[in-house]
């Protein structure tokens, strides 16, 4: 079993970076026995260009025909059984980092003709972990809006075949780096999740 954590924010040790910890410390102590691996991706600190939206198939096994930092990342999600997505709100959306990650994950279902000439999205042709679990997790301002980048990752696991399982939406006033450690029922919420989402 594996688990993913991706972060998109530029803040490391902060709410979000707390926070994916957190549920991804509910999954790897509830399977200690079965020894989950971990590993977490911070956007920030990668080399990951823009979807150019060539419209064009790499030869497989490629995923996408530009090479940078998401060759580390592609495998991890075709592996992963338990995604945990994280981002600060920004304009209402996900930040510009988590963004980019999943503009380039547009290669899970390429596009492709069908022998009538019509065009459709083909699923990837890799195989992929299973189960497929994901959890969102946003942070922002009490004057914020939350919907829209809901919307966004939930978009995404619905193209990557992972099944939304749970959400944590944490609201604060709080201008202190990692002020989400004071809040305890809130990072109890988190481990819980992680917890209960491998049962």
């Amino acid at each position: 079993m594996k688990a993913l954590g991706i972060n998109g924010s530029p803040v490391k040790r902060g709410n979000v970076d707390i926070l994916i910890k957190e549920v991804i410390r509910g999954i790897t102590e509830h399977t200690a026995k079965k020894k989950t691996k971990a590993e977490i991706f911070y956007l920030d600190e990668l080399k990951i260009m823009p979807c150019k939206s060539c419209g064009k198939a790499p030869p497989e096994p490629s995923l996408c025909l530009y090479h940078d930092d998401m060759d580390l990342i592609y495998p991890q999600v075709l592996s992963s059984n338990f995604f945990i997505l994280g981002s600060p709100i920004y304009f209402d959306s996900v930040s510009a980092q988590m963004k980019l990650f999943i503009d380039r994950c547009n290669c899970f279902r390429p596009l492709s003709i069908k022998p009538d000439g019509t065009y459709h999205f083909k699923r990837q042709a890799q195989p992929l972990a299973s189960p497929r679990k994901g959890v969102i997790i946003l942070v922002g301002g009490v004057r914020q809006r939350f919907d829209l980048a809901l919307s966004v990752v939930k978009g995404f696991f619905k193209w990557a075949d992972i099944q939304f399982y749970d959400q944590i939406l944490y609201s604060h006033e709080d201008w202190q780096r990692g002020g989400v450690k004071k809040e305890k029922q809130v990072l109890k919420q988190a481990f819980e999740i992680g917890r209960k989402m491998v049962d």
